[in-house]
């Protein structure tokens, strides 16, 4: 299967890469006349669905950070695919204005040329420049350390302490790029484990750090993205837990776009098998995660740092498993591959709220049975309104000029496309509203009407 671009997502509740941006900066901003800055400490995981259960696992994390803070209800990725939707979470732009399409060097991923344009303004940049002492740990972009986007010798501007990974997740046998410098890993569960290194390195810079200025930690662990490997004492664990089977799970992709409308239906019992085992695999690694921030938060207590500190937890975008008959992926407009978990604790939130907003405040996978779940012509755009009722508008740019409408007040699992029985004057009105965000820039993206 050749896979080329993925759909770009627009909300207008605003999309989680402009407002953690937003949000980081305003966090040091608002601060800047304070004794002390305040620390910032952001946690971006890999395919970490929010619709399917992912956050099931994270008790100590819920516990933590939304239960000690904020959860928001609803976050969106700016796109369902990794190097364009931590492009914008990097930037803070839309995948519009930064032109990272897909996770290829030719879709701009990790490309010289974003290295040119794009990484010399991306947030750590502003930061480091306020005397923050910064730290990346984990996943960056999944071209990154490639021979065409560098090699490892390439450390983007405004980091002090980089161990980024080398290409997509891995959990074993992976290469690092340590400061510029190669550093390659094996399969030793104390040393080489991804997740557990991240953690390690990121309690050393704490403790290396100078108490005069404050600090910015990105942690990307790999989990849950596959080859889902789990830690050796979490391997057992949910071993009775399957994939839900509510809402669009093994459901005809009717009236929706062609990739939709393909799947076999229902699907053969070895990709039911395949994907339950999945699903599985992706709770058994987010355990690890889970630990994370505890002894995170564990470290920042004992140098009394905690209450000056923010914390960040969310993802790149969410997950499919089943839903429409598609087997196992992301990339797709519904919400279960759009929604993703958001938390966040720090000085001035209070614990225990949960809020809609922030305002009042390209390689694809293959398995036994295939689906084919992207392709040159899977590129769409969407716009949503929250106001009066949840509506989704979606445009496919394709040969069908396809469209896809969803209330999802009465229609949460995006059953029914209601294209043909909602008012033309409303699908003109959200026609006009996607044309605008498509062309926005800067301020202009957060007063569309």
């Amino acid at each position: 299967m050749a896979s080329s671009r993925v759909g770009q997502w627009r909300s207008s509740a605003r999309v989680v890469s402009t407002c953690l941006l937003v949000a980081l900066l305003t966090c040091t901003l608002r601060c800047s006349e304070c004794v002390k800055l305040s620390n910032i400490i952001l946690i971006l995981t890999d395919d970490q669905d929010v619709d399917m259960g992912g956050m099931t696992p994270m008790k100590k994390t819920k516990e933590l950070i939304g239960d000690a803070g904020v959860t928001f209800s609803n976050a969106f990725t700016a796109t369902p695919l990794c190097c364009p939707s931590r492009s914008s979470i990097i930037t803070g732009k839309y995948p519009h204005n930064h032109l990272v399409r897909n996770n290829s060097i030719s879709g701009n991923c990790s490309s010289t040329a974003w290295q040119k344009e794009a990484e010399p303004f991306a947030f750590q940049v502003y930061l480091n420049k306020m005397s923050y002492q910064t730290f990346y740990g984990g996943k960056y972009l999944n071209q990154y350390g490639s021979k065409d986007a560098g090699g490892v010798d390439h450390v983007p501007p405004g980091w002090d302490q980089w161990h980024a990974l080398v290409g997509n997740s891995k959990y074993y046998n992976y290469t690092l790029s340590v400061n510029g410098k190669e550093e390659k890993h094996g399969n030793n569960y104390e040393k080489d484990y991804l997740t557990d290194l991240v953690l390690n390195r990121s309690l050393h810079f704490l403790e290396e750090r100078s108490p005069n200025h404050p600090f910015f930690m990105m942690l990307c662990p790999p989990s849950p993205h596959s080859p889902w490997t789990a830690a050796p004492q979490y391997q057992q664990s949910f071993s009775d837990v399957k994939a839900p089977r509510n809402g669009s799970f093994n459901m005809p992709g009717k009236d929706k776009h062609w990739l939709l409308r393909q799947p076999a239906n229902p699907m053969p019992n070895s990709s039911i098998e395949y994907l339950d085992n999945a699903y599985r695999r992706r709770w058994q690694t987010l355990l690890s995660v889970d630990d994370m921030v505890e002894q995170l938060i564990k470290k920042l207590d004992s140098i009394k740092e905690l209450n000056n500190t923010y914390i960040f937890y969310t993802s790149d975008h969410g997950y499919h498993t089943g839903q429409f008959s598609l087997p196992i992926d992301k990339r797709q407009l519904y919400e279960f591959d759009i929604r993703i978990p958001l938390l966040v604790r720090g000085p001035g939130i209070k614990p225990k709220q949960t809020l809609q907003s922030f305002l009042p405040q390209m390689v694809s996978e293959c398995f036994p049975d295939c689906v084919c779940e992207d392709a040159f012509n899977n590129t769409y755009a969407c716009v949503r309104a929250l106001k009066d009722a949840n509506l989704q508008y979606c445009e496919f740019a394709d040969n069908e000029s396809f469209v896809e409408v969803y209330n999802l007040t009465s229609d949460p699992h995006q059953l029914e496309n209601i294209v043909k029985k909602v008012d033309p004057a409303l699908l003109q009105t959200m026609n006009q509203r996607l044309i605008k965000l498509q062309s926005c820039t800067g301020d202009s993206c957060r007063n569309i009407k």
